[in-house]
């Protein structure tokens, strides 16, 4: 070959390799990845994973995230979500479903597998782009087997709510803590229990009072033979509920305690009422053994128990595991939210639910 060819040949090469190197800057590059071991709770009968699913786009251009499939390591699907239902699902700003570029953003995923679940799973996100659609096929995500801890009831009698939700945008579920550079979501199975009348009153008038509310003074109890690590008294709490304001950080859960559980886990309670601890950090304390008082502290809008699982001691620097409850009589199930405080609840035939973590509005009595 002569020069003048491979002079001619050399520019061919070059310009296929810039014409490569432009078109790949434009085209769309996901990356998926899951923030923490996959932890099953039965909820219903069924094996429930609750996890997030952080996406980050890596390209120059935006991408709009159209669907996502959850799937066995054999390719069976559990989970599909179309683009509406997938962007009620993520952190994107107004319910959005377009990615910008080099951003991230977190979903929110509930998958029920039924009663038994897959050994591992994998995450199959399809975006577009300029109209074409790119299919993102993560890898493999092992599901960790072990049962989390099996828990006596945290209060007596009833009928107290569990209430949470998945697809609250400001609920427990959604909200990571900042803590030593890392972003912590302790409430990934929070509960917050509130105490109704048989027509599904949280008051019992409309004095506005904090110590109006049903919830308001109950005892407390622990849920295992275990040992005080964190106590907090002395967080005063407003008289009027409307009077309550937000707290800075390290005051958001109120006066609370910790005890510790076997495995690294934590039981935590927020919201106490001052002056109502009866332990101290160190004591050994026994299931069913009084601890302190629903009260008002801290970020709430109105007197409830938060009580939740976590591998820290710190009510807002762990990570939320699951847990179950030992012989809960189920009573009934608020489907709809709005309800709750002012029409009673939708009765079930009353049965005993044993070891299994409540489903959100599930009206249940503590024996």
């Amino acid at each position: 070959m002569n020069i003048r060819n491979i002079a001619t040949a050399v520019i061919l090469i070059l310009g296929l390799a810039l014409v490569g190197w432009r078109t790949s800057a434009h085209e769309p590059a996901v990356e998926m990845h899951v923030g923490n071991p996959l932890r099953l709770a039965k909820v219903m009968g069924q094996q429930r994973l609750v996890y997030e699913l952080h996406v980050t786009n890596i390209s120059d251009v935006p991408v709009e995230l159209s669907a996502l499939d959850i799937l066995d390591a054999g390719g069976k699907p559990f989970l599909h979500l179309e683009q509406k239902a997938l962007s009620t699902r993520t952190a994107l700003k107004n319910g959005g479903s377009v990615l910008a570029a080099h951003a991230q953003t977190v979903v929110y995923l509930t998958v029920d597998f039924g009663a038994t679940a897959p050994t591992a799973i994998r995450h199959r996100l399809t975006v577009k782009h300029g109209g074409a659609e790119t299919v993102i096929m993560g890898s493999s995500v092992p599901v960790v087997a072990i049962e989390g801890p099996v828990l006596a009831a945290p209060l007596r009698g009833g009928p107290w709510v569990a209430v949470y939700s998945d697809e609250w945008p400001r609920g427990h579920r959604r909200v990571f803590y900042g803590t030593g550079g890392h972003a912590r979501l302790p409430g990934r199975f929070a509960i917050d229990w509130m105490k109704v009348d048989a027509q599904g009153r949280t008051l019992r008038n409309d004095s506005g009072l904090a110590s109006s509310s049903l919830s308001y003074g109950a005892e407390v109890l622990a849920v295992a033979d275990a040992r005080v690590v964190a106590a907090r008294d002395g967080i005063t709490e407003a008289a009027r509920i409307s009077d309550n304001h937000a707290h800075p950080h390290p005051d958001a859960a109120g006066n609370y305690i910790s005890l510790a559980l076997e495995g690294g886990q934590f039981a935590t309670y927020e919201h106490l009422r001052p002056g109502s601890l009866k332990v101290a950090k160190g004591d050994h304390v026994s299931a069913g053994q009084v601890l302190a008082e629903v009260g008002f502290t801290g970020d709430s809008t109105e007197p409830h128990l938060h009580f939740h699982v976590s591998d820290s001691p710190s009510p807002l620097e762990g990570e939320g595991m699951p847990y179950s409850l030992s012989r809960v009589l189920l009573l009934g199930r608020f489907t709809d939210w709005n309800e709750l405080g002012s029409r009673r609840w939708q009765d079930l035939r009353p049965h005993v639910v044993d070891r299994e973590f409540p489903q959100g509005g599930d009206v249940v009595d503590f024996k």
